[in-house]
């Protein structure tokens, strides 16, 4: 193992836990006195591990969490030091942080620059305080003005946002309100994510039907691609060249590695994923305690998983996949079928490719199940 280029670091502290949040975090109220260093300590020590498996010079690195920006510069630098990213990156290394409107100041965005993040991804979610105030966010649509004013004045040019869609009461007015202040900055990215709750969730009878849904991701891609933003990805707008690097690594296959608890991590060549363990105290106490790496599973890709990634990723993409994967009379008919529905296409810029329209991009599943059988 070795020479992974894309690093992602997950930094698992929150202001609050939002309730419709799957990934492995923890608020205020589920943390105790000394996490914080525990974490720092743990993640040094991971840092001193992993340092040979990186490549000499790395492509992009993510800063994930949890919110990383509740974590000071300076402790951030301390932690890593062990990995040498100042030898590792070049000016063309993308390095992204994700951060909440209510926990950045100019002073510490200041030192994020300092440190090395060149791209920040705010999660601004909604900009009405009532949806914000259903969605368990702890900022208001004034925070997050102030935050992403606050963000290029700390000098920072390539943001990201992101944005929710299909709440409980969100309107096309909402949506619209909120592209139209949020594309008042020269914001650069926007990643537009479907509200998923499970049936057990106490918002789940209240969520939009699907033809509204559906409405609104069609009037989103329509409303951002008009204003010159290019649809790349199911969930995400970009100016041309601006991209979201580190998450193409991941959509494209490509290897990479990841520090934290619960961080995933991938090798291309090896076909191997891990996890790390979900749960701090277990993460550091195998860390510290027992000076080992904290992997809580391992898998190998046979062929089949192989082949099911390889359509998903590919669908993912506005770039698509080539004409010459439709390999089977089975393939090709429903190929056909998905065109004469609307959600595939021949690619209009690139010959003898195929994608999938907007729509098929809202409606993704159906066709990569088919596709990939």
């Amino acid at each position: 193992m070795g020479g992974f280029a894309s690093l992602y670091v997950h930094f698992p502290f929150c202001e609050t836990k939002c309730h419709y949040c799957d990934f492995y975090s923890l608020g205020r109220e589920k943390t105790r006195d000394g996490d914080a260093p525990l974490f720092a300590q743990a993640l040094r020590r991971e840092a001193e591990l992993s340092a040979g498996a990186l490549a000499p010079t790395i492509q992009t690195i993510f800063f994930g969490g949890g919110t990383p920006s509740m974590t000071p510069p300076e402790e951030m630098e301390r932690a890593l030091e062990p990995l040498r990213l100042q030898d590792r990156v070049t000016p063309t290394t993308e390095w992204t942080m994700e951060a909440n409107p209510s926990s950045v100041e100019l002073e510490t965005l200041q030192g994020y620059r300092k440190l090395g993040v060149n791209r920040v991804s705010m999660g601004v979610q909604a900009m009405n305080d009532e949806l914000l105030l259903r969605l368990g966010r702890v900022h208001s649509r004034d925070r997050a003005i102030q935050a992403l004013e606050n963000l290029f004045a700390a000098g920072f040019t390539n943001v990201s946002v992101d944005l929710l869609c299909g709440v409980p009461g969100q309107t096309q007015a909402h949506l619209t309100e909120a592209l139209e202040r949020l594309t008042a900055f020269p914001i650069t990215h926007l990643s537009c994510y479907l509200l998923t709750l499970p049936p057990h969730h106490r918002m789940y009878k209240d969520l939009p039907q699907d033809e509204e849904q559906l409405a609104h991701l069609l009037w989103i891609d329509r409303w951002m691609t008009e204003r010159g933003f290019d649809h790349y990805e199911i969930s995400n707008f970009a100016r041309p060249g601006r991209e979201a690097r580190h998450n193409l690594a991941y959509w494209k296959g490509d290897a990479y590695l990841g520090l934290g608890p619960s961080a995933h991590s991938f090798d291309q060549i090896g076909k191997r994923r891990w996890k790390n363990v979900s749960s701090l105290h277990k993460y550091a106490s195998i860390l510290t305690q027992e000076n080992r790496l904290p992997r809580e599973q391992e898998e190998h890709l046979d062929s089949r998983q192989e082949e099911l990634e390889r359509w998903m990723l590919a669908l993912r993409l506005a770039e698509g996949f080539p004409t010459d994967w439709l390999d089977s009379d089975l393939r090709k008919k429903r190929a056909e079928h998905f065109q004469k529905d609307g959600l595939l296409e021949r690619h209009p810029q690139r010959d003898g490719r195929f994608r999938l329209t907007a729509r098929g991009m809202a409606l993704s599943d159906s066709v990569i199940t088919a596709l990939s059988g």
